[in-house]
């Protein structure tokens, strides 16, 4: 009865030893990566704050009221950079993890969608640096004239930005996840077309969330916003395939 038991515990002992070899491996990867990139601070920085430089008037400049505020800011940048450098090798660890578990459609699936995903959030995360920052800079800087003198604060700056790079990052997967409910029976993709206003209101709502006291941002980040979802509906038509019988279906 002995052996037995601590033939069936063996197992899970395993697995507990190396869930916990690859957590620590993770925290090794994320500590040096949070030390390299603190080294790099000033240049991170001046990556994060080129958008809103470049939209400032002629002798303005972002300013701290905090004693703090400046190292903070460093970092908080020097942190945000380490986990999106590390991210590659803790999803690797993960799926190191769970691989042996899987069957061979299973792991296909499971590395299609670890790709496709992590290239969207790349991608949304650039077009939130490229197109939604220097916009909403533009504009909301443009009200600087004699009576206004703009000095926008180091850390409402720092906010702003890292919520348009992440949220436009996470943003960018709605589609393929649209694509996938419809494919595999979750959600059917006339839910999603029927459903087309309400959906429109939730993502004027994660608008006005993000950004709570400037409507023109937040129109500005609604629009592409709304681009998504309809992005996300033509990607269920395209690679979706009809289900029986979905769990959110059209009715």
């Amino acid at each position: 009865m002995v052996d037995e038991m601590s033939f069936e515990r063996l197992p899970f002992k395993a697995h507990l030893e190396e869930f916990r070899r690859r957590l620590i491996n993770c925290f090794v990867v994320m500590v040096a990566a949070f030390a390299l990139c603190y080294a790099l601070s000033d240049f991170l920085v001046s990556i994060l704050f080129y958008p809103v430089n470049q939209a400032l008037p002629h002798g303005s400049s972002l300013v701290f009221t905090a004693l703090t505020e400046g190292f903070m800011t460093y970092l908080k940048v020097a942190f945000w950079s380490a986990v999106i450098l590390s991210t590659p090798v803790i999803l690797y660890q993960a799926w190191m993890f769970v691989a042996p578990g899987l069957y061979d459609n299973e792991k296909r699936f499971t590395k299609g969608f670890m790709f496709w995903g992590i290239c969207l959030f790349v991608s949304g995360g650039l077009f939130g640096y490229w197109i939604i920052m220097p916009v909403a800079f533009s504009i909301t800087l443009g009200f600087a004239n004699q009576g206004l003198e703009a000095m926008p604060r180091l850390q409402n700056h720092l906010i702003f930005s890292l919520k348009a790079i992440f949220t436009f990052g996470l943003v960018f997967e709605i589609p393929f996840i649209m694509a996938l409910a419809d494919r595999y029976g979750i959600v059917s993709r006339k839910y999603f077309t029927k459903h087309r206003k309400a959906s429109y209101i939730a993502l004027y709502i994660l608008a006005a969330l993000l950004i709570p006291t400037d409507v023109f941002s937040q129109i500005l980040i609604f629009l592409p916003l709304l681009g998504v979802y309809e992005t996300g509906i033509l990607l269920a038509k395209w690679f979706g395939k009809d289900v029986p019988a979905p769990v959110f279906d059209e009715k």
